[in-house]
């Protein structure tokens, strides 16, 4: 030990030890070696880390609630009150190796914040407020766009050098999306949480109240503030209160292309038409990956708007050929929306509602492809659950079993042959008047199978709609209707069996009474619930029907 008396410092000199052990079987401690006190500091750290967010994720709080706990509970506080143990695990000869991996964890996760970010985003606590709502699940909210808007305006991170390398890494796919893949889980899990152990100088009531009130205000905007409320409280627009020569709004999203061909066939079944043209929104969904902040492209004629336009190139020109060919009868507005699955119903209701469309259109989850085998996409599911509950609007979930993506209209084919499924209610009104849109197509037939219950008197609404489908086309052979007596759900299902392979597209309402007797049972293996009752009848595995079908919801 040396004395330094002309700076009042103590310098205390350690002996050099070997960095590895050579293991308990040679007589060696771990714990006197600089690697395993390391990884066990490490694995400490992380496990702390990992249980905490477990517990307090489900409550509201975020990753930095669980870092910042972390690092108190192996600070002075919590370890530091068993000596021995905080003497083995953080010996104060590792204390350099420590601060020097925290640092580089700090120094990584600002790089990897660099890469996630826009350049015009470039600013200390835009990161911060990024990372926020990206746990709270209001990036694209109205309050998230205009707090990342905000946070913009302040001065510049002292760690500013990793941050400048990130941003001259591309953000997104393929090489952002591929670092932060590779990365991010590491350095936050595993590196960053080792960032935050303070020690006994750092330990004081700035650092405790900081924690204290950020946990509070997390779960308070996650309680009182909801994006959805803003559509929520209008009456939600459905094509049957658009009137008959009245522009008809539609938007469709696509996960991928395949779904392109069978999306661009239904808009075509939907019979545009220059007295009663259809103005049709689609938008290209892509997860988000590599970048802070959600992203919505508006794709405008012969222009490049965005770099990440490229991604939905084969999209974007399948529906533009398709406008030019309906000569005014469609006009086309593509979109891409890059945004988490958590919140990317948002995007699509936010856009519903200030483009006032009738109806969003939704791809089934499940995707068939040749000989039969499926394909199955949960986030998929988990977003169009949340779209049924919040669009402003009516939603339609398409399952295409390949009838409509293998079909062109303009051919010289027979009829396109339609089937609607009418048992009464909102959502099988709404799915009629789709329907009898669709058969002024002079490519289309319609049949329409009504299921009545014996001594049940028929609800006036539905009655009106009915009457209005069978009196102008009584004589029409392309228009037809069928009624069946049904008391219960076994003859109901008799009846829907005898439709098999008999349409190319049937229609069906999602919701019924599900005190009904003719849907008695039917609750208990319901493996669709997002179908509706006959939706999953004619959807579920035990089918093997060849038929697409459309399920409206009002």
């Amino acid at each position: 030990m040396v004395q330094n008396d002309l700076r009042n410092v103590t310098s205390v000199c350690e002996p050099r030890q070997n960095l590895s052990s050579r293991g308990i079987f040679f007589d060696d401690n771990p714990f006197d070696f600089a690697v395993p006190v390391l990884c066990a500091q490490l694995s400490i750290s992380a496990l702390i880390n990992a249980f905490l967010q477990l517990v307090l994720s489900p409550v509201g709080e975020t990753a930095f609630i669980s870092q910042m706990w972390t690092g108190i509970a192996m600070g002075p506080s919590i370890l530091g009150k068993f000596g021995a143990l905080a003497a083995t695990i953080y010996p104060k000869k590792s204390l350099y190796l420590r601060k020097t991996l925290g640092n580089f964890a700090c120094l990584l996760f600002m790089f990897l914040v660099g890469v996630k970010m826009d350049l015009s985003m470039s600013t200390s606590s835009f990161h911060v407020i990024a990372c926020l709502l990206a746990d709270l699940n209001l990036l694209n909210s109205e309050l998230g766009r205009l707090a990342t808007s905000s946070s913009m305006v302040n001065g510049v991170h002292f760690m500013l050098g990793p941050m400048i390398l990130g941003l001259a890494v591309p953000d997104g796919w393929p090489l952002g999306s591929a670092i932060v893949d590779k990365l991010d889980s590491y350095v936050s899990s595993i590196l960053l949480p080792s960032y935050f152990i303070i020690d006994i100088e750092s330990y004081n009531s700035l650092i405790i109240t900081m924690v204290l009130m950020t946990q509070t205000l997390t779960p308070i905007v996650k309680l009182l503030y909801k994006p959805s409320k803003r559509y929520m409280g209008v009456n939600r627009r459905s094509i049957q209160h658009t009137m008959a020569n009245e522009e008809l709004r539609l938007l469709a999203c696509t996960f991928n292309q395949n779904s392109t061909p069978s999306i661009i066939n239904l808009l075509e079944v939907s019979h545009p038409m220059l007295r009663s043209p259809i103005c049709f929104y689609i938008v290209h969904l892509m997860e988000l990956l590599g970048r802070s902040s959600p992203i919505l492209v508006v794709h405008q004629k012969g222009k490049r708007s965005s770099i990440h336009s490229h991604h939905s190139d084969h999209v974007i020109n399948a529906f533009r050929l398709y406008e030019q060919h309906s000569r005014g009868k469609v006009m086309v507005h593509p979109f891409t929306a890059i945004a988490p699955y958590a919140t990317m119903h948002d995007e699509i209701c936010n856009l519903a509602f200030e483009k006032r469309v009738s109806m969003v259109i939704i791809p089934f989850h499940k995707r068939w492809i040749l000989h039969g085998s499926e394909e199955c996409d949960n986030p998929i599911k988990a977003v169009n659950f949340k779209i049924l509950k919040n669009a402003p609007c009516s939603v339609g979930i398409l399952v295409d079993k390949g009838t409509l993506s293998g079909r062109n209209l303009g051919s010289r084919k027979p009829l396109y042959s339609i089937g609607m499924i009418f048992v009464g209610g909102p959502d099988d009104r709404e799915a009629l008047t789709y329907a009898m849109r669709m058969a002024e197509h002079p490519k289309v037939s319609l049949t329409v199978i009504q299921l009545v219950q014996p001594h049940k008197k028929s609800n006036e609404l539905d009655f009106d709609i009915i009457k209005r489908f069978k009196m102008p086309n009584i004589h029409q052979k392309h228009y037809l209707y069928r009624e069946e007596v049904v008391k219960d759900s076994v003859e109901m299902i008799n009846v829907i069996k005898s439709l098999e392979n008999l349409y190319e597209l049937i229609l069906v309402g999602r919701q019924h009474e599900s005190n009904s007797p003719l849907f008695m049972g039917l609750t208990l293996w319901n493996e669709y619930p997002e179908l509706g009752y006959l939706g999953d009848m004619l959807v579920s595995s035990e089918s093997d029907w060849k038929v697409s079908v459309l399920v409206v919801q009002q």
